[in-house]
């Protein structure tokens, strides 16, 4: 079923669609960490003049950091908002031509992984640096400064993420260009890595200058919370980003393809998928609740921390929706934005990157 031409369901954005509720927590940074990366990119080259700043800063990712993290500042709240840009900045790469060419999108990939092999490489060990243009050196110094200082269990665990949320942008180009995901839960088994989700919650233990032991961290219940996390988010994205991506011809968004295997409407698809975000964040919350005594066994410590570890996934899914109707990505000038085939002023930069020599 084609349904680029579709107009968006009108019950798309109204808070009210969601049980899961908006965040009403805010770093008191936030201004401060939208200055800092703006100049940021700007430094590394990734605007090219007022107008692609001024389009990039009326996304306002700052509120999405200060909102992921309320309670942090300064340098940390600047570099979580770093992170925030320098994803979608990537994630626009992929919405024309380069997201339906596989192997160029490898290219690109190739590229980013170079530079994080290059950024973790031993002082005066050489690494053979390669320059890679304004997205892979912008995000070299991402790296370097995520990881300094942190443990190796919590840099294998970062680096195990941001690979899976690499590699998913290789099989949405293979989607694109071949069989269209079939059902929602085809749709989630990808979207929950490209979506983004794992880095970010990885920040909460950095932030917090701890690392969850790997059998708390890929344990039961967490491992199930951070699976219902992805999922919240992705539901919320693909319902408020509905309207962009019909307008773009995306076909990876659950409401999109919920609506192509019942022929229903796309007001029926929105509202079940927004059932689905509730029922997980349900879940969510029940499962929150009965922490203490599902992890009866681990020390007054790691508690704390996992405390502190839940309530940032609970940031993350209240961030994300507070967000979504902060934003102009997904309001009429967000659709402007990728329609008729326009993009955004950065998105050919990762058709820019050279080849590995």
């Amino acid at each position: 079923m084609d349904t680029a031409g579709s107009p968006p369901p009108p019950s798309a954005r109204p808070a009210a669609l969601f049980g899961c509720p908006a965040a009403d927590l805010i770093s008191p940074d936030a201004e401060a960490a939208r200055r800092h990366t703006i100049q940021w990119l700007s430094r590394y080259g990734v605007f090219q003049g007022d107008a692609s700043v001024a389009e990039y800063d009326a996304l306002r990712f700052d509120l999405l950091a200060a909102h992921f993290y309320p309670g942090e500042t300064g340098a940390d709240l600047a570099l979580a908002n770093d992170l925030c840009g320098w994803y979608f900045v990537f994630d626009d790469q992929f919405d024309g031509e380069l997201g339906c060419r596989p192997r160029e999108v490898s290219r690109l990939l190739d590229a980013i992984v170079r530079a994080t092999k290059e950024a973790e490489a031993p002082a005066g060990r050489a690494t053979g640096h390669t320059p890679g243009g304004p997205l892979v050196e912008s995000f070299r110094d991402l790296w370097r400064r995520i990881h300094h200082g942190r443990p190796r269990a919590w840099r294998e665990r970062f680096r195990h993420h941001w690979m899976e949320y690499l590699h998913s942008y290789h099989r949405e180009a293979l989607g694109r260009t071949g069989s269209r995901p079939r059902s929602v839960e085809a749709v989630l088994a990808l979207r929950r890595h490209s979506i983004g989700v794992q880095p970010c919650l990885d920040l909460n233990e950095r932030f917090g200058g701890y690392a969850l032991p790997e059998a708390v961290h890929g344990g039961f219940p967490l491992v199930r919370m951070r699976e219902a996390t992805d999922d919240v988010v992705v539901f919320t994205n693909d319902i408020v980003s509905l309207a962009k991506e019909l307008a773009a011809g995306d076909v990876h968004n659950s409401v999109i393809v919920q609506r192509e295997l019942t022929g229903g409407t796309l007001e029926e698809a929105v509202g079940h998928i927004a059932g689905l975000a509730d029922a997980r964040y349900r879940w969510f919350e029940e499962t929150a609740a009965r922490l203490p005594a599902l992890l009866a066994g681990v020390g007054a410590d790691t508690l704390r921390h996992v405390t502190h570890y839940v309530d940032g996934m609970r940031h993350v899914m209240r961030g994300n929706l507070a967000w979504s109707y902060q934003t102009a990505r997904y309001d009429e000038r967000g659709i402007a934005a990728v329609s008729r085939g326009r993009q955004r002023p950065w998105a050919g930069l990762g058709m820019c990157v050279a080849p590995a020599s």
